[in-house]
């Protein structure tokens, strides 16, 4: 790998050759040599799953570039990747066939940081409650924050997205603000956020802690260092699991057995009236044209 010094600065390919920036530098290497059939068929597999990875990551920075400027380092997009590609790994089907699951995203966006240079020193939870989303900060989470000097507050935003990377979804369904006095009493509990409307999707859960300072004339200003601008993923709630009825609590769909003798009440009840025709006793033959005397006895029911 070659590196360009000088004020000469180039970005792009230029033959075989591809310049490139990495932190404050400016590299350059050459072209792979490719030919038709050089992969085999694991690599193009390992390949496309590590596509697949970065296209989630993709989905997850597009839904958060329209909710609030995020701070982040220049690493920022190659860890997500990787990150989203050690998820995919954890798939225990065969290479080509694995997808991101929910427990294995779980475990590998909880506490990801976007911006490396602020350390998060404290511990935030949140729980799922009748549909709502709580957010819990400890008692003395402001005293525990590494801020700037002229900070006066600090804004608080939470943001809750829904993520399916099996379809391709990923959006945000709800967001939070509050903005804190550093020097005035507050409280640990933020506004609470609504729930996804589909309880079926992975719920992502990201915090973000900007310090600005508040003028005389009422004008605020956000800090500019990026060790005071703390973004990171603090929870990741999974897809809730549906309820299945109690056993022996569902309605009854058979006849219920009859006793030896005896017919159920359900069918006694609907059994229809008979009526018995009894034989005339014999007598005098009549006529064709004479009506036949007949008595027609209803059974008891």
């Amino acid at each position: 790998m070659a590196i360009l010094k000088g004020p000469m600065k180039l970005e792009g390919r230029v033959g075989d050759l591809i310049f490139y920036r990495r932190g404050n530098k400016t590299c350059c290497r050459s072209m792979p040599a490719y030919k038709p059939g050089s992969m085999t068929a694991a690599s193009k597999q390992s390949a496309g799953e590590f596509g697949q990875a970065s296209k989630a990551g993709k989905l997850f920075r597009q839904a958060l570039s329209g909710l609030w400027p995020i701070p982040q380092d220049s690493g920022m997009v190659n860890r997500l990747n990787k990150t989203m590609y050690s998820a995919l790994r954890a798939d225990p089907h065969p290479r080509g066939q694995r997808v991101i699951t929910p427990a294995a995203l779980k475990e590998a966006l909880k506490n990801f940081r976007f911006n490396n240079k602020a350390v998060p020193n404290i511990q935030v939870s949140c729980t799922r409650e009748k549909g709502q989303l709580r957010i819990l900060l400890p008692e003395d989470w402001v005293q525990r924050l590494k801020r700037p000097r002229y900070a006066s507050h600090v804004q608080v935003q939470v943001a809750a997205l829904v993520m399916d990377a099996a379809t391709g979804a990923c959006r945000k369904v709800a967001t939070v603000t509050d903005c804190v006095a550093l020097d005035a009493s507050h409280t640990a509990v933020l506004p609470l956020l609504q729930s996804p409307p589909d309880p079926r999707l992975t719920t992502v859960v990201v915090l973000q802690l900007r310090f600005i300072k508040e003028e005389t004339n009422g004008q605020i200003y956000s800090s500019a260092e990026k060790t005071g601008m703390l973004s990171c993923i603090i929870e990741v709630l999974l897809p809730e699991k549906k309820l299945k009825p109690a056993p022996g609590k569902q309605p009854s769909s058979h006849t219920p057995a009859a006793l030896p003798g005896k017919q159920p009440a359900a069918i006694a009840r609907k059994r229809p009236r008979v009526v018995e025709a009894i034989a005339a006793p014999p007598g005098p033959k009549t006529s064709a044209h004479a009506p036949q005397n007949r008595s027609f006895h209803e059974s008891p029911s």
